[in-house]
């Protein structure tokens, strides 16, 4: 008698693991590359059904149609679910959120990894070895590794520098990216970056395929990495929170300009959060909150708790701690938006600028500008955005190599118009020929413009350079004051000075003639500006 109960108990069982089985393994097939790691992508059981991972919470909280289909797309594959450094997106190999339903399979299966597993991805080791380093033994090195496509710090160190040593960052870059090496030796012995030849400073570049190991011996080729320095900030106490959601921001009060931004999917008690790229002597803020009532974006206290630190990055690097209190701050948080590229490779090595706008009132919100085009897929930001708020992103590629913005089809460029919301807002852009002339505004204009509203300070890369024998040499002030404008030698011998007086706010153009100074020749020089608030070098090449 007990086996005829025992046997139908057994085959329920079965039956009803098979249904939750079949009723979930669609899904597997509406997130790219599923079917590498299946169910397992999502659920801490491999077969499925049960307790989800972290990417799985992910999805079932905010992810799903009202038919449990996966919401793949942009903002899901922009989080990191698992908090392991690695986005949604760049686990499954579909890291712009671009792929649908139907497609191929995007990327390489091999580097396919679960998003919802903590350090369960693809980062590999970059080793960099130094040799011939004896001009700087006894100093410190300073090193960082930036990703080229979002100009975003992944790792940095320092050490005392030997005549050869080794520099080991572990699961710190991705097959299939491009990176940046920056170090320098602090030759001056000051303990902060001086713009070479103060201190002595080199750029290398690596693209990954795995581990990778790059070599350097000691030269005097050198190159201003505009070094930043890193905010630290150590949390506890923080169980009030355990399980929400936090959004951190670093703000530059001087330049009045945001540096970078962090999020955590899942709060825990302790927890420290990384955010480099402050400027030495410059007024900060960090503000952050936690995302109290679960509503996934910021509402003001109290129904969120958010809180704001300031501080003078007076000495570096900055280490701050914070512990849970109840002293809440309104920090009136807005969301970023982000414009992914593809396909660019038409304009690589071409100057590239892009910039933010509010269209209901024509105020621009954010500009950034390249140089040159590096790599043929990036990512820019721009925070400021608002729920309900109606913007536009303009941006051009130099088409035509004279410096400057020409409408179509001289220069190629592009507007994409959106609505705010209150989370990223992301907008994919595939190179097209579907050109649109943006009116660009140009601040760099050789003739000053007296009403000119310029809110930060900025040197720009001198044009055109490599040169011979002139050059242009452009500058922007955000306040009146006294500016000296200098051009060294590759030893740091001053050669002339183009500025040195009194000039207003606004942005300024001036001439460097090489033939003027005698008979230079051929190789890298370097030019400073130096104001009450601002100090910048860069570097130029005269080639003959």
């Amino acid at each position: 008698m007990k086996s005829k109960y025992i046997y139908p108990f057994f085959i329920i069982i079965i039956f009803a693991l098979a249904v939750n089985i079949d009723a979930r393994s669609f899904r597997v097939n509406q997130i790219p590359n599923g079917n590498v790691n299946t169910c397992s992508n999502c659920h801490v059981n491999p077969a499925g059904g049960g307790a989800r991972n972290d990417f799985g919470q992910l999805v079932e909280a905010n992810f799903l149609d009202g038919s449990g289909n996966v919401l793949w797309g942009p903002l899901l594959a922009s989080y990191d679910a698992d908090g392991d450094g690695v986005t949604n997106g760049e686990e499954l190999q579909d890291r712009y959120g671009m792929w649908t339903i139907g497609d191929d399979a995007p990327g390489n299966a091999a580097y396919v990894s679960r998003p919802g597993v903590f350090a369960e991805n693809n980062l590999s080791d970059l080793t960099v070895e130094f040799s011939g380093m004896t001009p700087h033994v006894g100093q410190t090195l300073y090193i960082r590794v930036l990703e080229l496509s979002t100009m975003k710090e992944v790792a940095r160190s320092q050490m005392g520098i030997s005549e050869s040593f080794s520099i080991i960052f572990s699961g710190s870059i991705l097959p299939g990216h491009d990176y940046y090496i920056d170090f320098f030796a602090d030759f001056n012995l000051n303990g902060v970056y001086d713009p070479p030849p103060v201190d002595h400073a080199w750029r290398l570049m690596v693209s990954a395929d795995g581990n990778e190991t790059v070599s350097f011996s000691h030269n005097t080729d050198f190159t201003d990495i505009e070094w930043r320095y890193e905010m630290w900030l150590q949390l506890t106490g923080m169980s009030p929170h355990s399980g929400q959601l936090g959004e951190f921001r670093l703000v530059d009060e001087t330049a009045e300009m945001e540096i970078g931004r962090y999020r955590v999917e899942s709060i825990d008690d302790s927890f420290d959060v990384w955010i480099p790229g402050m400027e030495l002597g410059n007024d900060y803020s960090v503000q952050f909150y936690a995302d109290f009532n679960g509503s996934g974006f910021y509402d003001s206290p109290p129904t969120d708790h958010a809180w704001e630190i300031s501080f003078t990055a007076d000495n570096g690097d900055e280490s701050l701690n914070f512990s849970h209190n109840t002293d809440f701050t309104d920090i009136s948080w807005d969301y970023s938006a982000v414009l992914n590229l593809v396909d660019m490779n038409p304009h690589a090595g071409q100057k590239f600028e892009a910039r933010l706008v509010d269209n209901d009132t024509d105020d621009e919100l954010g500009r950034i500008t390249f140089d040159e085009i590096i790599v043929t897929e990036f990512s820019l930001e721009f925070p400021g955005v608002v729920d309900g708020g109606n913007y536009r992103l303009d941006f051009y590629a130099d088409f035509n190599g004279n410096g400057e913005y020409d409408a179509p089809p001289a220069d190629h460029a592009w507007r994409i118009e959106f609505t705010g919301s209150n989370s990223v807002n992301i907008n994919n852009f595939a190179h097209n020929t579907s050109f649109t002339d943006i009116e660009w505004p140009d601040p760099t204009s050789v003739e000053k413009d007296e009403d000119a509203l310029v809110s930060n300070y900025k040197l720009m890369q001198n044009y055109p350079n490599p040169f011979n024998p002139s050059t242009n040499i452009s500058f922007s002030l955000a306040e009146d004051g006294f500016v000296s404008l200098m051009v060294f030698n590759i030893l740091g011998e001053q050669l002339i000075t183009l500025v040195n007086q009194e000039l207003t706010a606004g942005s300024y153009n001036y001439k460097f003639d090489a033939a003027g100074i005698g008979n230079l020749e051929s190789g890298i020089y370097f030019y400073r500006i130096e104001t009450t608030n601002f100090i910048e070098t860069k570097k130029m090449t005269l080639l003959k």
